[in-house]
């Protein structure tokens, strides 16, 4: 278990810098006004592969881990909903990433499906940029309140 949790916390930094590749590439498109190039594809296709793999390892933990389905099982519903940490685990972060990398998904199908390569730019960059903001927003970082002892895993 201890092995899973620190692969999904180094894919962690793969996805973001993934993320951050795709936002820069689609901004920088948007902004030059430049053709969708295969670059373009493969740096988007690699940002969907690493946020499914990490949504996988993700999963796994959540069903195999004491903090997510196992906390409703042992603790039940009052106190996991009752208790911030046991929430962000058992429901937050799980849900949290599964709309984000939902997003990714759709803005990566809605910008290949786009006619203009200023349409395809445009697309990525709102999708992703909206789905890095979400994922931001659903880390369990250590300085966030309640979580300073996982440290930077």
């Amino acid at each position: 278990m201890e092995y899973l949790i620190k692969v999904h916390s180094i894919l962690r930094w793969w996805l973001l810098a993934a993320a951050i590749v795709a936002i820069a590439k689609a901004y920088l498109g948007m902004q030059r006004k430049t053709p969708c190039t295969n670059w373009d594809n493969r740096v988007s296709l690699m940002l969907i592969g690493v946020s499914d793999i990490q949504l996988i390892v993700g999963l796994i933990l959540y069903f195999t881990s004491g903090l997510g389905l196992n906390n409703f099982l042992n603790n039940g519903m009052s106190f996991v909903m009752h208790d911030a940490y046991s929430r962000f685990f058992a429901m937050e972060h799980i849900l949290m990433m599964i709309i984000a990398i939902a997003i990714m998904h759709v803005g990566r199908v809605k910008s290949k499906k786009a006619i203009l390569d200023l349409d395809k730019h445009k697309k990525a960059f709102w999708y992703y940029l909206i789905a890095l903001l979400i994922i931001l927003a659903s880390i369990p970082w250590p300085f966030r309140k309640g979580f300073e002892a996982l440290g930077w895993i």
